[in-house]
């Protein structure tokens, strides 16, 4: 199990057994993609063009809002997922920069980088499935119970771990086309976790994943959710939207029930699956993601004059 690259120099994570995980690619040319993005996103050449320009007036008008403009990379990964809705990219784009001026202080500032919070995938508490669910949605997992150990790991840390994962998955063009399934798992889950929460910290994550967040999230799935849970649950509750709300499955200890909703072959045997994939190691994907650290920092530089209002 190690870190390699590939032809075009992107770094992976070779699993073993044929299984890798990766984060950066081109743009897909598989067929089955192409065509998956033309009719569900609108994507053609003619299209992604005239909506990059269109995107890119909008954003010239909005002066105190600095952004890479040119860099095709970054504004796609507004467009595409919502369907080359230009206004709405565009919307996602200012609350995205809005946000980091309104809560910079407390949970921007150098946070928001993997080296920051490398202690988080050392535990072991993430993990990325190798295998896309037959829908082409990519899968990660996030242990919020036994492995977070609270002295080490804050509910900042945690609201960062939402954020740098869902940017890192946005790389992806194909996840870009087909979204991401997230598996939350509880087990283990204390008075210690639960004493992390705030409202604040909820409605922070939350207007984030709702207002900000461009990414296809098409299902979230909380298992081994015990009593403990809904104490936790009942102070995110009333941030969620109806939209967020109906993409949210219990199962508890029934896996067979995840098993309806993702495919088996995609999930470890500890989630009912079959996938034999040898399960990634803490300290090597904490040493994978570092090497994005750059590009987060990039990001970091651009936003909104401190001056400016909203």
């Amino acid at each position: 199990m190690s870190i390699k690259y590939n032809e075009k120099n992107y770094p992976y994570i070779d699993l073993g057994r044929g299984y890798i995980i990766y984060l950066e690619d081109d743009d897909y040319t598989d067929q089955r993609w192409v065509l998956k993005a033309e009719q569900e996103l609108g994507e053609t050449p003619e299209n992604k063009a005239n909506s990059l320009e269109q995107l890119r007036e909008l954003l010239r008008g909005e002066k105190k809002l600095t952004v890479p403009l040119e860099d095709e990379k970054f504004l796609l990964k507004f467009l595409r997922p919502l369907a080359y809705d230009v206004p709405k990219a565009f919307e996602c784009i200012r609350q995205t920069f809005a946000m980091k001026r309104n809560y910079g202080k407390d949970y921007y500032e150098g946070r928001i980088k993997p080296s920051h919070i490398r202690h988080i995938y050392d535990s072991g508490m993430v993990n990325f499935l190798p295998l896309r669910d037959d829908d082409g949605c990519g899968i990660c997992v996030t242990q919020l119970g036994r492995k977070w150990n609270t002295s080490k790991v804050s509910m900042y840390d945690v609201v960062a771990l939402f954020r740098i994962n869902i940017e890192a998955s946005l790389m992806d063009p194909l996840v870009q086309v087909n979204g991401i399934r997230i598996i939350f798992d509880f087990d283990g889950l204390s008075m210690s976790h639960v004493a992390q929460a705030s409202p604040k910290h909820a409605m922070v994550s939350l207007q984030w994943i709702q207002k900000c967040c461009p990414l296809q999230l098409k299902s979230i799935h909380i298992v081994n959710n015990s009593m403990l849970f809904n104490v936790l649950f009942t102070i995110f509750k009333p941030f969620i939207s109806k939209e967020l709300r109906d993409k949210m499955h219990f199962h508890n200890r029934d896996y067979s029930s995840l098993t309806k909703c993702i495919s088996a072959k995609c999930l470890p045997p500890a989630y009912g699956g079959t996938l034999d994939a040898p399960e990634c190691e803490g300290q090597l994907l904490g040493d994978f993601m570092q090497l994005y650290d750059k590009h987060y920092e990039t990001m970091d530089a651009f936003g909104y004059d401190e001056t400016s209002s909203n």
